[in-house]
């Protein structure tokens, strides 16, 4: 299945796992990277695959790094 470029606020709040209506908001509120296009809001893959990328938590270095201590420690 060949994955799209832009992305509807339906297509991307799936992608993301929220609801439409919580897309929304955080388009209102310009706290994820969108576009329009004509009177439609667009949304880029790659610019969301990065948005959750930079989203706060730990990723994978870090994650096997508590683990190894984790078992070093035990």
């Amino acid at each position: 299945m060949k994955e799209t470029l832009l992305l509807s606020v339906k297509e991307a709040a799936a992608f993301l796992g929220v609801t439409q209506d919580a897309l929304r908001a955080r388009i209102k509120r310009r706290v994820v990277p969108f576009r329009r296009l004509g009177g439609r809001v667009m949304l880029l893959r790659s610019e969301l695959q990065q948005y959750i990328a930079r989203l706060p938590g730990v990723d994978t270095d870090e994650a096997l790094k508590a683990m190894q201590s984790r078992r070093e420690g035990a």
